[in-house]
Formats: structure tokens, C-alpha cells, sequence
């Protein structure tokens, strides 16, 4: 049978004993801090473990019971599988057990066993006394049928039946998912001699192997794990379920702050996100806005809080809401958290975030609250449409697993048999990019549009607009998926015959190019004009003069050059015009002279053989270069041997 790697969490009063009974159980004493030696409670968070008879692992975490450490007791509570809710059989329920007991149930621990402590304390009456105000305290609680386990950690009295029905609620609860992202809150920080900084935590989700970067979030700095170890012992991995220790190389302590996270992969902070929140403590009311103390993993942070479908919020109630931060913090989709009034003295309650990365709903908007219900619906084709449509740009599924943080197989089914009408998706190789349908539309008039707009300005124009001019539709943000959408939006258009491609660019298939004989006119006396300058390139003040004696307006002379130019006749090099049988002339003397035994061209004989200037046979020489015929050795020019290649087939 496949051991299990589980996390227990504590949970009681203060004083009722939590730290004795994990030191009766584990022959471990919790309380290592002088402060709390002194003060005879815990005021850290405490971790040791039991290793079962069965091969089970249980990692324990010791929160504190004083109400002033309720912070830290969030903190240690964010990756606890199972509960145990210790009450002290002499002094009964107290207010951290409720407190403690509704904060366990918002942070999403459906499992438990009760422990009623202390009981060499009291007699048989009081004991049974203290068992039915117990049976009735958890009826409405997730711990309506746990079992209640008489101890006394000092007798030991009870122990080895806690640790058998330890392993019994171990076997009942599944293991926590181990593929996806890794993610593990830092608990606990410090340095040792020989080691360097060490970071404690327990792991949330995901898995990760001594050798793999670990990224630290959310300052998205990569370090480098030096040791692993999982209760005491060094070990090459560690999963969701595990408390673990990190050696890691390239963090100082200094460098901590609370909320930092270890991920195997760089996660976007957030500064803004949706929430479903509920209040649980009687005579408390919300208003539209609030400022409160926000409990998210190891986060403590004032916030403030605006609801979004109600104006304000009771006790017993819940609504959708949405936090500001006033630093950016990591988090997920269904991460639990705490609020507390801005004193600090109260819980008022908690919840899990439906969206880490929202839209802003300071107007609250109808149809922006209603994409955070759908989310909050918690149905997964309902939360990918949700990031496709609050998403300004195409956004690929790989993009929407990271944020939702789910499987991808569960993920591409959604997208292939459930989304909703409005949203569409492209698939390209292992990519899948989605976008709403009306965006689509947009894009697509953009490039007809846009063609079209082009073709009455370059009426003389046989081609159209690159994949890179194309590209324009999405502005300045350019990326993959905006590259994969226009791939495929151009074939879904060209497929449909709106347009068609020409050469290396696009053109709408209306487009033609039609020569009256005014314009065949004008264009046979510009291309005789730089052809009678013979040898020498033509400087773009002999077409304007010529413009103006023949009456040509400037956009018509533009639009006969870009003719003469697309359709081969001139070539336009360094702000210069050259006619093709000049290059032609040029290339064949090339020919004629590097075919030869010969220790190669320079420009002064170019220049020489065609009867030019130097300028002109300058600029023939370094076009021949940038189109890969000639290479430049010193003073003189050869050709390449692609080049050479090329005329030996030919020949």
C-alpha cells in the first residue's frame, strides 16, 4: 500500500493543552522558544511529526491558542488536511475553540478528531458532561461525527487510542493532488552554520525534486535548492501533504518578508482580487467599504474590501467582494483566507478567492459582477470563458491552467465540449488560443479594413500588407498567441475568399491592378528617365523635377515609383534610384570578371568597367553583398560560395 504524506494541525484554547498532547504523542516539545518556555503558551508556530505503524506519515503543525496569535495560527492552518480540536476536559468550550473551530471550517478542513484533554483533572461526571456539550458544540460543524478521544497528557491515559484513530482518519482522507504547480507558503526562516538560510513550510500543492530551480515569489528571484528534507531526513522530492525544509542557495534571511512563496514556476502577483466572503461573528456588518485585517498563507495585511452584488453584509451571510492590497501578493483561484476587524482583536470571518487576477469593479458594472459569479460557480467552462473574457488580448489554455491552476487534460475537454457561444478558440500544433467571438470579428474587419484602405492609396500596387504590417491589429501588444490567432484568422479568411496572398504579402481578392493609358504614359517616361541616366544612380530630385514639368502630383509620382519598384524595374539603394538594366550590367560583369582566375573586384574597377562613379559602383557592390552574391575580403569582392553554386547549376 502507497504510504501517505499528511499534514495535522492543532486547534483549542489556550492552555488546554495542544503542546503537551503532540509532545505525549511524539516525544517532542513544541514550545523551543525561550519567550514561550517563560510564558508557558505557544506563540509560534510548532512542527513535529508521528511516523505510523502503517508506514503512514503525519507532519504535525502546533498552532498557537492565544487570541493574539491568531495571525500566526492562519499561517500554520494553510496546508492542514486534519484537525485535532483539543478542549480541556476542566474548563470546557472556551472563545479560541469557537474561533478556532470557524476559522478551520473557512479554511476548508472537512476532516477531524476531537481530543477532550486533561481529563485526570475531573471526575466521571464532569467528564461525561464535558462529552455531550462537546457532541452538541460540533453538531453543525464538519466535525458532527468525529470521534471524541478522552486523553490526559500527563497519564498518557488515551494516547494509543488517539494515535490509532489518527491512523484511521490518515487512511480516510485522499491524498493531496500531487501534479501541477508546486507552491509552499514560507512559515518559518533561519540560518545555520555550514548551511546558509533554511525556509520551513508546508506544501500546498505540487511537487518538486532536489534538482529542479525553485523560484521565490513574488520578486520572481530563481534559486537553487542545496538540501531537501522531510521530517528530519534528507530526501530528493517532496510533495503536497509534506512539511519540508529548504537549504537554498542565493537567499539571505534579510531578504525575507512575510507572504513569500516557493514555486516551481514564476507566478504573477496581484495587487487586486475578487473574493466570496462570509461573516461569521454575531453583531458585525459590513458596509460597501471596508478596512480590515486580511489572513491569506502567511499574509497579514491591512486591506480594504468593497462588496460587489450587495451594500452591505451580516453575520450568516456572503456575498462577492473584492480586496485592495497595498503590495502585490501571490495567490490562486480557491486559496482560503481570514479577515479581521483593523484592530486586530476580532475575527469577523473568511472565505476563497474566485479571482486573483479581476477585472476592476470600483462601479460595479452588471456585467463585470456577473463574469464573477460564473466564476465563483466554480463550473470550469464557466471560469475559462470568465479569463477569455475579461482578457483584453487572445490568451492561450496553457496561460488559463496556470492561473486556474488545473489539470490540462480536464482543461482542453471544457474547451472542446462545454464553452459557452461567445467564445471561440484556434488550435496550432499543442496550442490552443482562445478569444471571444465578437474580438474575433473585430480582428477580422481590422484586416479587410485595413487592406482595403491600403489598396485606394496603392492603387498600383500588385501586393498588399505583410504578416508583420498585419500585426498592427493588436497594437503594441504582440506576442505568441497573438501571432498564432492572425496565422489562424488569415487562413479562416483566405478559406472564405476574402483574401488571397501575394508573394510575401496579403491582399483582399477584389484587389487588381488596372493601367489606363495616362498612367502607362507616365509610367514609361519615369522608367525612361532613370534608364537615360545610364550608369549612374538617379537622385530623387531628378523625379520630383520631372513630377513637376510632366504635372504629376506627389502621390501619384510615389505610386509610379512603387510600381517600377515592385514590378522589378528600378531599384531603390541608399536614397538612390537605379534602373534593373544597370544591376543586370553590373551582375554580368560580375560574372564575366569572378569567373576568371582572378584575385577578385574592386570597387575602382567596377566602377572602371561600367563607366560610372564611384558612388554608383559603391552602392552595386554592397547590394550584391546584402543579397548573399558577393563577400567582401579587404579592398575586394567575391563570390559567395552559395553564389557559385547557384551559377555552376546554371551553367
Amino acid at each position: 500500500m502507497k504510504t501517505k504524506h499528511l499534514i495535522m494541525g492543532t486547534a483549542g484554547h489556550v492552555d488546554h493543552g495542544k503542546t503537551a498532547l503532540i509532545k505525549a504523542l511524539t516525544g517532542y516539545d513544541c514550545d523551543t522558544h525561550k519567550q514561550e518556555k517563560e510564558r508557558g503558551i505557544t506563540i509560534n508556530l510548532g512542527f513535529s511529526h508521528i511516523d505510523l505503524p502503517n508506514g503512514n506519515s503525519v507532519g504535525i503543525v502546533d498552532v498557537p491558542g492565544h487570541a493574539d496569535f491568531i495571525k500566526t495560527m492562519v499561517a500554520g492552518a494553510c496546508g492542514i488536511d486534519f484537525v485535532l480540536l483539543v478542549i480541556a476536559a476542566d474548563e470546557g468550550i472556551m472563545p479560541q475553540t469557537k474561533e478556532h473551530l470557524e476559522i478551520m471550517k473557512t479554511l476548508g478542513i472537512a476532516n477531524g478528531i476531537i481530543v477532550l484533554n486533561k481529563i485526570d483533572l475531573v471526575d466521571k461526571e464532569l467528564l461525561e458532561l464535558a462529552t455531550e456539550e462537546l457532541k452538541d458544540f460540533v453538531k453543525d460543524s464538519f466535525l458532527y461525527d468525529a470521534p471524541i478521544i478522552q486523553v490526559s497528557s500527563q497519564t498518557k491515559q488515551g494516547i494509543e487510542k488517539l494515535i490509532n484513530e489518527i491512523s484511521i482518519i490518515i487512511d480516510a482522507i485522499p491524498q493531496r493532488e500531487t501534479e501541477g504547480l508546486f507552491r509552499m507558503y514560507i512559515d518559518r526562516i533561519f540560518t545555520q552554520k555550514g548551511f546558509g538560510t533554511i525556509v520551513n513550510g508546508s506544501i500546498i500543492s505540487g511537487t518538486i525534486t532536489k534538482n529542479e530551480p525553485v523560484f521565490l515569489l513574488p520578486n520572481e528571484k530563481e534559486l537553487r535548492i542545496r538540501r531537501l528534507e522531510h521530517h528530519g531526513k534528507e530526501v530528493n522530492r517532496v510533495s503536497a501533504g509534506d512539511r519540508a525544509s529548504f537549504n537554498l542557495v542565493g537567499f539571505k534571511q534579510k531578504e525575507f518578508k512575510h507572504g513569500m512563496v516557493l514555486s516551481n514556476k514564476k507566478i504573477k502577483s496581484t495587487k487586486l482580487i475578487d473574493i466570496k466572503l462570509n461573516i461569521y461573528q454575531n453583531d458585525v456588518t459590513l458596509g460597501l467599504w471596508n478596512q480590515v485585517i486580511f489572513l491569506l498563507g502567511t499574509n497579514r495585511i491591512m486591506v480594504r474590501i468593497h462588496l460587489l452584488d450587495r451594500d452591505n453584509l451580516k453575520s450568516g451571510e456572503n456575498c462577492l467582494a473584492q480586496v485592495y492590497l497595498p503590495h502585490p501578493i501571490i495567490t490562486q483561484y480557491n486559496d482560503k483566507f481570514i479577515i479581521r476587524n483593523s484592530s486586530g482583536n476580532l475575527t469577523l470571518g473568511g472565505g476563497y478567492v474566485v479571482d486573483p487576477y479581476p477585472l476592476h469593479h470600483r462601479r460595479r458594472r452588471e456585467t463585470q459582477i456577473d463574469i464573477v459569479k460564473k466564476i465563483a460557480s466554480g463550473e470550469l467552462e464557466e471560469m475559462i470563458a470568465a479569463e477569455v473574457r475579461k482578457s483584453a488580448l487572445p490568451i492561450s489554455q496553457k496561460t488559463i491552467a496556470d492561473y486556474l491552476d488545473v489539470n490540462s487534460d480536464e482543461l482542453i475537454e471544457a474547451i472542446f465540449q462545454k464553452l459557452p457561444g461567445d467564445i471561440i478558440f484556434y488550435q496550432y500544433g499543442d496550442e490552443i488560443i482562445l478569444l471571444k467571438k465578437k474580438m474575433n470579428t473585430v480582428y477580422q474587419n481590422k484586416i479587410l479594413s485595413g487592406l482595403k484602405n491600403f489598396h485606394i492609396k496603392n492603387p498600383l500596387k500588385k501586393n498588399g500588407k505583410t504578416f508583420k504590417e498585419l500585426m498592427g491589429i493588436f497594437g503594441e501588444y504582440q506576442n505568441e498567441e497573438t501571432k498564432i490567432t492572425l496565422t489562424q484568422i488569415l487562413y479562416n479568411l483566405e478559406e472564405r475568399a476574402k483574401l488571397r496572398k501575394e508573394g510575401k504579402t496579403w491582399i483582399l481578392t477584389s484587389h487588381e491592378v488596372n493601367l489606363n493609358d495616362e498612367i502607362k504614359a507616365m509610367i514609361k517616361k519615369a522608367d525612361n528617365l532613370i534608364r537615360s541616366k545610364g550608369n549612374i544612380a538617379v537622385d530623387p530630385s531628378a523625379l520630383i523635377d520631372f513630377a513637376n514639368d510632366e504635372n504629376i502630383s506627389k502621390i501619384q509620382m510615389e505610386q509610379i515609383i512603387s510600381y517600377l519598384i515592385d514590378n522589378g524595374d528600378i531599384y531603390f539603394l541608399q536614397q538612390k534610384y537605379l534602373h534593373s538594366d544597370l544591376v543586370e550590367k553590373a551582375k554580368k560583369i560580375l560574372l564575366e570578371q569572378l569567373t576568371k582566375p582572378t584575385e577578385g573586384i574592386k570597387v575602382s574597377q567596377l566602377r572602371d568597367f561600367l563607366n560610372t562613379n564611384r558612388g554608383t559602383a559603391m552602392i552595386l557592390l554592397e547590394f550584391f553583398d546584402s543579397e548573399n552574391i558577393t563577400l567582401r575580403k579587404g579592398n575586394f569582392r567575391f563570390f559567395t560560395k552559395k553564389y557559385k553554386k547557384t551559377i555552376f547549376n546554371e551553367l
